[in-house]
């Protein structure tokens, strides 16, 4: 009823490229999205609505389109701080870019993505969104056989977690960190948060 709205078609389009993507035609999923940041891409601003859409469909273009999309919308958002809370949505935007780099393993790129998203926290007085910068840098210490930080960062998501009390978060992350890591290291980091929780709960009583 509202083929006419721009921002519809453009929900409606994404729609049908996650239809393709869950019927494993990747490519197709790409080619139908496209157009949507081509548009975009040609625009002088980008609105707020436009920018959430171009974060859920970071994965289905090449990394540097991926980029440019990015940087785009990091820099457009500073433009909507006094409409909107910003900081979790910028935050979210490099998380996502950081995840599609480790997976195409340019882990050293991914740390820099997510230490302007901790620098970012910082700015923001938002020290409640390092969370998944924290989880990410474990995965990128992790890869890099850099045990010591790995742990570090780990152990940080952990307590995060536990001081806000939030059990699904812990499945999120465990699902997560499956992807990267094996079995046995999954089986200790559960160990590590039970720990950390009856550390919280004796100080609780």
């Amino acid at each position: 009823m509202t083929e006419n709205d721009v921002l519809i078609r453009d929900i409606h389009t994404i729609c049908e490229g996650l239809v393709f993507l869950k019927n494993q035609q990747v490519q197709k999923a790409k080619q139908h999205v496209k157009q949507i940041w081509e548009r975009l891409s040609k625009q002088d601003h980008l609105y707020y609505l436009e920018i959430i859409l171009l974060k859920n469909i970071l994965f289905l273009f090449d990394l540097d389109i991926t980029e440019e999309m990015v940087k785009r919308s990091i820099k457009e958002l500073e433009m909507y701080e006094a409409l909107y809370e910003t900081a979790e949505l910028q935050v979210s935007v490099l998380v996502n870019y950081s995840y599609l780099l480790i997976r195409n393993e340019d882990i050293e790129k991914a740390m820099k993505v997510l230490q302007f998203g901790k620098e970012l926290c910082a700015s923001k007085k938002r020290p409640d969104l390092v969370c998944d910068i924290y989880f990410y840098k474990a995965i990128c210490c992790y890869i890099s056989r850099k045990k010591y930080l790995y742990n570090y960062y780990l152990k940080e998501v952990l307590q995060i977690i536990c001081l806000v009390s939030n059990p699904e978060k812990v499945e999120e992350v465990m699902a997560e960190l499956a992807i990267f890591v094996s079995s046995e290291e999954i089986s200790k980091v559960k160990g590590k948060y039970e720990k950390l929780k009856k550390i919280q709960m004796k100080f609780e009583l």
